[in-house]
């Protein structure tokens, strides 16, 4: 033989023994098989919960996820959880939660300014970690102000005309406060009870009075600013020597309706005309008409007398959004005279919580906890134009929105998960109304456990070993898998080697694995493996003849289904050639 031979030879020994050695390294061989662990595992929804319209400065509903431990050992060691304000969180979990258990997370909105805020609270346990999306906006105080304009007609020098009364109304959902200015010269007062602010859906008033020191017309504006924008009010009077007054007073001249919500009527605001002429009767009526959405009737149509009134009466009809406006122009025998009418439709507003839904493992054959989704209609005109929602098996919906939801009213959506078969399954259920859409996402059941294999090395010398290596993975995040198992008949040829050198990873808990001297193959069962984790077995195998094998194990199993299969292959020469370089 050359001396080539000779050197590839004796290195081919040499790795054979050093292949066959390495086993010695690992921790020794049990006789016999472990007994069955325990764990916790975590079942958490809802997982995405939005808290809507929130005013700024005020406190939302608490909203609650709940934390199941579907484990058969405590779940424990609750660490973070917490969010970014403005939102707050609290949780009674911190004492340990016990097989079948549950326990809450508490959150809540204080917003302190307007805008959308998004924050992720995120804890970790024992059986793993988990994540708890928010979601909500912070509103402002809104500003409605009827009437825009007053008018005091003629007034006596040194008497005083009726108080005349505007009122304020906060149309957000914060305080409406901040009030500044509004003050208004001689011969006009103003005085308000607004200064302590107004909560939400409330109001307050503007007094404005008239006291003429001479005679001849005046007129005013009265500006103010708030937390919620800025206003003006005109004011117009007229001051007489004469005892007897004249003309007629036409007030208010400027009504704004505010938001209306699409479909829906608004109160009715008047306008009084009244015959200041102690003589003449007001007649010759005409003009009036509004167009739409606005109407307009009136009771002035006959003549009337000194000191006597009538009205016109206005109603703001949207039908559909946007702002809108219009004059009435009236004329009749004392001179003619214009109403301005101003309004807004408002649409209906979409609220919806939870938006992420997970219903756990749930057996075939058996139905999850019916979980609610609660609709909430935060605008002004009906909610309505359900469509879509529905869900493809093993999910299932219904709802009892159909009929519409009236302003500030709630419907529900109710979900149910009933598998036919193990596994993890998701659907989203897809809704859209006349205020938008919303998309529910939904999971249940558990994924199965997922394996690798390989031979280390994946070429060996005749007579040599190797190291099988099969790697389960647990690839649910926080899901425990118990009765995790594999069976793996080797190829032909293949069998455990002598000495017997297997190890098992900590994080398989308590398997039964009993491997013997020359069998050919393995039976592994009774693991644990908890969320995201991965279960490594070590086997060392020989092969008794030279060529290429194919080990392809059956599919890796827990007590929730049956995973998928691996596959490695092994190369054996009759040595192992290493090129050499001689001189």
């Amino acid at each position: 033989m050359n001396r080539r031979f000779w050197v590839s030879h004796i290195f081919g020994v040499a790795l054979i023994l050093a292949f066959s050695g390495s086993a010695g390294q690992w921790r020794a061989s049990k006789a016999a098989s472990y007994t069955s662990s325990t764990a916790p595992s975590l079942w958490v929804t809802p997982l995405v919960l939005d808290f809507g319209l929130v005013g700024v400065g005020e406190t939302s509903a608490t909203l609650t996820t709940t934390i199941t431990n579907k484990g058969n050992a405590t779940l424990a060691n609750f660490a973070g959880g917490g969010v970014d304000t403005p939102f707050h969180a609290s949780q009674n979990c911190a004492g340990g939660v016990p097989p079948g258990g549950s326990c809450q997370y508490f959150f809540y909105f204080s917003p302190t300014d307007i805008g959308t805020f998004t924050t992720t609270s995120n804890s970790s346990t024992n059986a793993g970690p988990f994540s708890i999306e928010l979601r909500g906006q912070g509103v402002g105080a809104g500003l409605h102000v009827n009437s825009l304009s007053l008018d005091f007609g003629s007034v006596y020098v040194g008497s005083s005309a009726d108080t005349q009364t505007v009122t304020i109304r906060n149309t957000g959902l914060a305080t409406l406060t901040n009030f500044a200015g509004g003050g208004v010269g001689s011969p006009f007062s103003a005085s308000q009870n607004c200064a302590g602010g107004v909560l939400p859906g409330q109001s307050c008033q503007y007094f404005f009075g008239f006291s003429p020191s001479a005679i001849g017309a005046f007129t005013a504006t009265s500006s103010s600013s708030s937390n919620a924008g800025s206003f003006s009010i005109d004011l117009m009077g007229h001051g007489r020597t004469l005892i007897f007054g004249s003309g007629q007073r036409v007030t208010p001249r400027s009504l704004d309706f505010g938001p209306i919500g699409v479909g829906l009527s608004g109160q009715t605001l008047v306008v009084t005309i009244t015959n200041q002429n102690p003589f003449s009767s007001i007649t010759d009526w005409a003009g009036g008409g509004v167009a739409p959405p606005f109407q307009a009737t009136q009771d002035c149509s006959g003549d009337v007398s000194p000191g006597e009134s009538c009205h016109f009466n206005y109603t703001f009809n949207p039908t559909g959004t946007g702002l809108f406006s219009t004059t009435s122009n009236v004329s009749n025998s004392f001179g003619s005279f214009s109403i301005e009418l101003r309004g807004e439709g408002a649409g209906a507003g979409l609220s919806v919580n939870p938006l992420r839904l997970d219903f756990g493992s749930v057996p075939p054959g058996e139905s999850g906890v019916t979980q609610v989704l609660t609709i909430k209609n935060t605008g002004l005109a009906t909610l309505t134009n359900f469509a879509g929602g529905g869900v493809g098996s093993p999910f299932s919906a219904s709802q009892n929105c159909a009929g519409g939801v009236p302003p500030g009213g709630t419907c529900h959506f109710n979900y149910n998960f009933s598998p036919t078969a193990w596994g993890r399954f998701s659907a989203n259920s897809n809704v859209s109304t006349n205020a938008g859409s919303f998309s529910i996402q939904m999971t249940g059941g558990v994924e199965p456990p997922s394996m690798t294999l390989s031979f280390l090395p994946d070429q060996i010398a005749l007579g040599g070993t190797s190291t099988l290596q099969y790697t389960v993975h647990n690839p649910n995040t926080s899901a425990t898998l118990f009765g995790v198992g594999f069976n793996n008949s080797f190829p032909a040829g293949m069998s455990i080697a002598a000495p017997l050198q297997y190890s098992v990873s900590p994080e398989c808990g308590a398997p039964a694995f009993v491997p013997t001297i020359a069998a050919t193959s393995v039976n592994f069962s009774d693991a644990t493996v908890l969320g995201g984790g991965n279960c490594v077995v070590n086997l060392n195998v020989t092969v008794e003849n030279i060529g290429v094998f194919i080990n392809t194990t059956g599919q890796a199993t827990s007590s929730t289904g049956a995973g998928y299969t691996a596959s490695a292959t092994l190369t054996v020469r009759s040595f192992v050639y290493l090129p050499l370089t001689t001189r």
